[in-house]
């Protein structure tokens, strides 16, 4: 990620990387407001989005919030994506807010903006405003290949033409007919006739307008353009719902998530549950530890495990307030310290001695984030209910219950099963493990500021417990604690505890999905006999254009998160609100192939084994 190299000139911010001005050097403001905040219409439908190629200081976004949130006749939600591909550091985004005497008028969504400014690393980033969501993309502008979302309104505030052709040329115009609504809109300061051709060739109407000071601009509008996908068999399927009645088998972290997501977008949802409390599953633990796997890079595992972990701790601060001291991660046999080196350059880890301190991370209330979760959204959670089967008739759920009288008139159903999605999902090589990990409690043996983690896990000491863990077993099935694993969860920590007096007050027992990938299951339930008919020539085919698949109606799959669904259960929050809401994606297209739920029976296809 390369840095901003900006001075003032004119009392205006002015680019060394392109020798232009961000913006008009004596009005900036009605510039801004002129070309794009105020050029076009909103919608009154539930959402509206507008796409921005250049962030800069963030003025347009700025505007177009005040503008949104003061709009008696706007959309229920904003959805905002700007790329930007030159970091701008926090303190100096202030200074040049306050030198430009833009602060006060700001201040009260610039701090909230400036509060969670990720660090210079590529990385897609969202911010929660009242009703809006921005979503900000660090990346050079090739990065459109790898979005999705239908722009209804497009800012192309790159600097001028002849000094930044990528940001106008013909293959961004390409990108811009996949990811426009019909008749989306296209805000732009240059009347050049290099991008006005490139838009006419794919599909925009262009006519030109009068400029601000200055005599002429274009505006464009989305017209059509045939854009086919070699992948289609991930693609997003458009599903409409009878009604936003969403049920939710589960009430973990995976469901807690998606419960909150949902009721932001107006969703009505109810959380069944077959235990009589919250807390009783692998969600229940008295600490855990939110961090991320370090692997080489380029390894999309690992790519995931970052993007996922950076994402859930700007969210649990933005959303739940809360803080992070930090992570120490310890690389404990040459195959990770190996993988530590090739990350010593990466932000999220500060890399020294084969060990990683991850600052954005740290201990979490596994039970007190799920509850709190719960409570924000509103959900109606029905304990004691066992989930059986479910009738779909009328485009509506009905669902039968063990020993529970059944509920219907649910739009939409969604499995957050956690470690029982084993018994409910047989689809063709989607192997399924339900693992059983023990942690302990000791009496407070060791006074740490930060999680620590090695072959093991030791949290600091909360409420005069200390939690170390945590076992894992594939086999067994016993919800008692074992004094074995009491032992082995020890030792494991050994080198932190050496010459401790060390006293077990407790353990607890929990299940978690495990995928055979380790990446989770997430996405709609797919139609499987329809794949395979459709798609058994995938292996002769797969690099051709592909025909759409088929899902189940309205039946969406959330499970296999492993250990670390407090990181990645966001993400998935995310995919699914895509699906159903028609809605940005939220995080990089390139991660749908990982944990799309058809992507075990797609790679079998390709290999002619099926």
């Amino acid at each position: 990620m390369k840095k901003a190299n900006i001075i003032f000139k004119d009392n205006t911010p002015f680019s060394l990387d392109f020798d232009d001005f961000y913006f008009n050097s004596k009005d900036g403001l009605n510039e801004s407001k002129y070309i794009y905040s105020e050029a076009f219409e909103f919608t009154q439908e539930d959402n509206f989005v507008i796409a921005e190629l250049g962030f800069g200081i963030g003025l347009n976004f700025f505007l177009t919030l005040k503008r949104f949130l003061k709009s008696t006749k706007r959309p229920k939600k904003l959805f905002y994506i700007s790329i930007e591909g030159f970091y701008i550091e926090k303190e100096f985004l202030r200074e040049i807010y306050k030198k430009l005497g833009f602060y006060d008028e700001f201040k009260e969504y610039l701090e909230e903006f400036l509060k969670f400014y990720p660090k210079c690393k590529k990385g897609y980033y969202r911010f929660y405003f009242k009703d809006c969501f921005l979503d900000l993309v660090f990346s050079d502008i090739n990065v459109l290949n790898d979005l999705e979302f239908k722009a209804d309104v497009w800012y192309l505030d790159g600097f001028s033409p002849n000094k930044n052709k990528e940001m106008f040329d013909e293959k961004l115009v390409f990108n811009m007919t996949r990811l426009s609504n019909f008749k989306a809109q296209v805000c732009t300061f240059s009347a050049s006739s290099f991008l006005r051709k490139n838009l006419e060739k794919f599909g925009f109407e262009t006519k030109k307008v009068a400029g601000f000071k200055k005599r002429e601009m274009l505006r464009a509008f989305f017209k059509g353009y045939l854009v086919k996908d070699k992948e289609a068999y991930f693609a997003k399927i458009d599903q409409k719902a009878k009604n936003k009645k969403v049920a939710i088998i589960g009430s973990g972290i995976c469901a807690a998530l998606l419960a909150y997501e949902l009721s932001l977008r107006g969703f009505d949802i109810s959380i069944f549950e077959k235990h009589s409390s919250l807390g009783c599953g692998a969600s229940g633990n008295e600490s855990g530890i939110l961090s991320s796997l370090i692997l080489k890079p380029n390894v999309s595992l690992g790519e995931f495990s970052q993007e996922s972990f950076i994402e859930a701790s700007r969210f649990y601060r933005q959303i739940l307030n809360l803080s992070f001291d930090g992570v120490f991660e310890f690389a404990h046999n040459d195959l990770m310290k190996q993988r530590f080196l090739s990350q010593k350059n990466n932000p999220l880890f500060a890399i020294k001695d084969n060990q990683a301190f991850l600052e954005d991370g740290g201990v979490i209330d596994p039970k007190e984030i799920v509850k709190t979760l719960f409570a924000k959204s509103n959900a109606k959670i029905f304990f004691n209910h066992q989930f059986i089967s479910y009738e779909y008739a009328n485009d509506l759920f009905s669902l039968q219950f063990k020993e529970a009288e059944k509920k219907d008139g649910f739009g939409i159903l969604i499995y957050a099963l956690g470690s029982d999605a084993k018994d409910f999902i047989n689809y063709d090589g989607m192997n399924l493990s339900k693992v059983r990990g023990q942690v302990t409690h000791l009496k407070p043996v060791l006074d740490i500021k930060y999680s620590l983690s090695s072959k093991g896990y030791i949290c600091p000491i909360k409420n005069d417990i200390q939690v170390i863990g945590a076992s894992y077993d594939r086999l067994d099935d016993s919800l008692t604690p074992k004094d074995l694993d009491d032992k082995e969860n020890i030792e494991k920590v050994s080198e932190f505890l050496k010459d401790k007096n060390i006293a077990i007050i407790g353990s607890k027992v929990g299940f978690r999905s495990y995928s055979s990938d380790r990446f989770c299951i997430v996405g709609a339930a797919y139609d499987e006999q329809f794949y395979k008919i459709n798609y058994k020539n995938l292996l002769w085919t797969k690099n051709k254009e592909q025909n759409f698949g088929k899902n189940i109606p309205n039946l969406y799959l959330n499970f296999a998160h492993g250990s670390r669904a407090f990181g990645t259960s966001i993400l998935a929050a995310r995919y699914i609100c895509y699906l159903i809401n028609k809605e940005p994606l939220g995080f990089f297209k390139k991660f749908v192939s990982d944990i799309h739920p058809a992507r075990f029976l797609i790679r079998k296809l390709k290999k002619g084994l099926l």
